[in-house]
């Protein structure tokens, strides 16, 4: 199943009912003023993970407005009147002209409310409304001529509220909307004959309000819309099957109200506009992903480079997802690593403690940890064995993925003979070994063998990587050392590592000792620069005391916007690896991965 990551957005205007349509390099967003009838439109030129959005510019006056565009730079527009007694509906029609819009007249077209549209490369429309006066919705289609509209009559096709619509190139239309009595989200897929639409039946698919929609030509499906009870917003991909919508899982982005969404047909671009507080307007951009198998789906391109030539999603404190006892003061990540493995994360730091559990195997009183304070864990996470039932979980559904977990920060682990380890080692043998890169080619590196290479057996791959001296005194096959790139023996290491986190909380701080530091990596070992740093890890994390969380939103904001000023490799060749996050998810970082790897081997 494929999902979207939309993610933390961020500002970029001020005023209401925004609304937004995009295609392959132009995102269109209209609103309204503040507290006024006037309404307004940006152009958005698609650059990566961010927007580029040009002047606000007054175009008409009206309410509520909805905005489409097709890959013929061909904009369509619908709003109500400005007079509100009159329930009336206009339309106009666009053509992009350099940074502005070339308009056509405002045209009255029907009589209703919450008017929505859609169009598609062959210039057909679809329009839904709500009655002025019941909570009924109707539906129009038609065709552009020019810059007007030859529209077909008004058809009653369901009952509710807040209605969105979404045609493709095939004529398949997709309409959501709210109930009128209740907070319960509905759909229905309907198929363009004409100037009508022959529509299958309406199916309950989620509680909510607000709901926005949007079709790609191969049968996808993209949804947003807000909490029925906060204002939380939540994203869902969905994929046609006849007349019904086979639905993956909603998870939230970001927090708001009114979200609107457009997507190119092509699915490769998808936009979100929604209001926020103090009628701030926010915006963020994603595509559709099949995140679960993110790295299968590279290999035809890309699955000659090597691992040192990748960029792939990693967590930091991977497994303090939820906590015990204090642990709430170390909670780093919302998701469990299974959740994690499906959302793209495929570099795993996990730090094992041995430390205050009473009873049991040693196996299974090791838990992870965030740190400890005179040898106590103050921040406990889950047990070991529960991040290994999730890691086994992914893989034995069949995901051909490429899997880093680094094992560290190990705490009580001080028997002579090493039983704590060793049972750590042995546990993660039981629950893994089928999936364990257990042999390489002689004298070459972890970071020089091709991501085809480690997944040419059609399999999953997971490469366990352990710090300090354990893997060399209780060697096993499968079980490999890690060292970090100031480590005074790297060439002890089969997988080196740059990992300098900044230990600050301010952004701008992080950001700028962040960036200089990726500029001037050159890819040798501090301490030995006979020996290659194989990886760099960008270390986008905030350090405060407790509430990670507060801090992190501000960082997963800003880094699709700041990584594409860093589409290029430094002056020494060498790029982002590693994108390693504290509540990941929230940064897009599948996407944004995805785009750096592109950019950085486009001549490759």
């Amino acid at each position: 199943m494929k999902t979207i990551q939309f993610g933390l957005a961020e500002k970029y205007d001020t005023g209401r009912s925004c609304s937004v349509g995009t295609n392959t390099q132009l995102a269109i967003e209209v609103h309204n003023s503040e507290a006024s009838s006037d309404m307004w439109y940006h152009i958005g030129k698609i650059k990566g993970a961010t927007v580029n959005w040009g002047g606000s510019h007054n175009y008409s006056n009206g309410y509520n407005p909805s905005i489409a565009i097709n890959n013929n730079n061909i904009i369509v527009e619908v709003h109500e009147t400005s007079n509100a007694f009159t329930n009336s509906m206009y339309y106009k029609v666009g053509i992009i002209n350099g940074d502005k819009i070339d308009w056509g007249d405002d045209d009255k077209y029907d009589s209703g409310r919450q008017p929505n549209v859609s169009v598609n490369d062959a210039g057909v429309i679809v329009e839904v409304h709500k009655s002025q006066s019941y909570d009924t919705l109707y539906y129009r289609v038609g065709q552009i001529n020019g810059k007007k509209i030859d529209w077909g009559d008004s058809h009653k096709y369901d009952d509710g509220v807040t209605p969105s619509v979404s045609i493709n190139n095939n004529g398949v239309v997709v309409e959501v909307h709210k109930s009128q009595s209740y907070d319960k989200l509905w759909y229905r897929v309907g198929k363009i004959t004409g100037k009508s639409i022959k529509w299958g039946d309406s199916h309950e698919y989620q509680s909510g309000v607000d709901p926005s929609v949007g079709i790609t030509n191969d049968g996808w499906v993209v949804e947003v819309h807000k909490s029925q009870s906060f204002d939380t917003l939540y994203q869902m991909v969905g994929q046609i099957n006849g007349n019904e919508i086979i639905w993956g899982a909603s998870s939230d982005f970001d927090s708001g109200t009114r979200p609107q969404m457009g997507i190119s047909l092509n699915g490769k671009v998808a936009v979100q506009v929604h209001q926020g507080s103090l009628f701030k307007l926010w915006y963020s951009n994603s595509s559709v992903l099949d995140t679960s198998n993110f790295m299968k789906n590279l290999l035809p391109e890309f699955g000659r480079l090597p691992l040192k030539k990748m960029v792939l999603p990693a967590t930091h404190d991977s497994g303090m997802y939820e906590a015990t006892l204090n642990g709430i003061l170390g909670k780093c990540q919302n998701l469990s690593i299974y959740e994690q493995l499906k959302s793209g994360c495929r570099f795993f730091d996990l730090r094992v403690s041995a430390n205050n559990v009473i009873g049991g195997t040693m196996f299974s009183k090791l838990h992870i940890y965030h740190g400890d304070v005179l040898g106590m864990d103050l921040t406990i996470g889950p047990f070991v064995y529960e991040v290994l039932e999730d890691i086994q979980k992914f893989f034995s559904e069949g995901h051909q993925e490429l899997v880093i977990l680094k094992f560290s920060h190990f705490n009580g682990f001080d028997d002579p003979a090493g039983k704590e380890y060793v049972a750590l080692r042995d546990g993660i043998s039981d629950y893994l070994d089928f999936w364990l890169y257990k042999t390489k080619p002689e004298n070459q590196r972890l970071a020089d063998i091709s991501v085809g290479e480690y997944l040419k057996s059609g399999q999953g791959k997971i490469l366990v990587v352990v710090d300090k001296n354990w893997a060399i005194k209780y060697p096993k096959a499968g079980y490999w050392v890690y060292r970090d790139w100031d480590s005074s023996d790297p060439q002890n290491g089969h997988l080196t590592v740059f990992d300098v986190y900044s230990n600050v909380t301010d952004l701008d701080k992080m950001k700028n000792d962040q960036l200089d530091k990726l500029k001037k990596f050159n890819g040798k070992c501090e301490q030995n620069p006979n020996v290659p740093c194989d990886l760099f890890l960008l270390s986008w994390t905030l350090t405060p005391v407790t509430a990670v969380w507060s801090y992190a939103q501000e960082a997963n904001r800003v880094l699709g916007r700041e990584m594409m000023g860093y589409t290029q490799p430094n002056q020494y060749g060498y790029f982002t690896n590693l994108l390693y996050l504290d509540y990941f998810q929230y940064a897009r970082p599948a996407f944004i991965s995805d785009i750096l790897l592109r950019s950085y081997n486009v001549s490759k």
